[in-house]
């Protein structure tokens, strides 16, 4: 089992697809699918990094405005 999915090239609608099953056209553009979809999943992974560090950011600088209004309160 493990054997034949190393020889899938793409799964498509819960359909896997070998080399032999595609025509030259369809594995080009499967190929093309397969780059892309690994980008979308590291474009994903940078997008959930910016929204944790742009939260981190905020909570900071709302805990930096506030000492400053601490030390005009002294």
């Amino acid at each position: 089992m493990v054997e034949e999915k190393k020889n899938v090239i793409i799964t498509y609608n819960d359909r896997d697809f070998k080399a032999e099953d595609l025509s030259e056209e369809q594995a080009n553009i499967a190929g093309k699918l397969n780059a892309a979809q690994r980008k979308l999943q590291r474009l994903q992974e940078a997008y959930e990094d910016y929204v944790m560090t742009a939260d981190y950011f905020e909570i900071n600088k709302k805990a930096f405005a506030d000492t400053i209004e601490e030390d005009k309160e002294d």
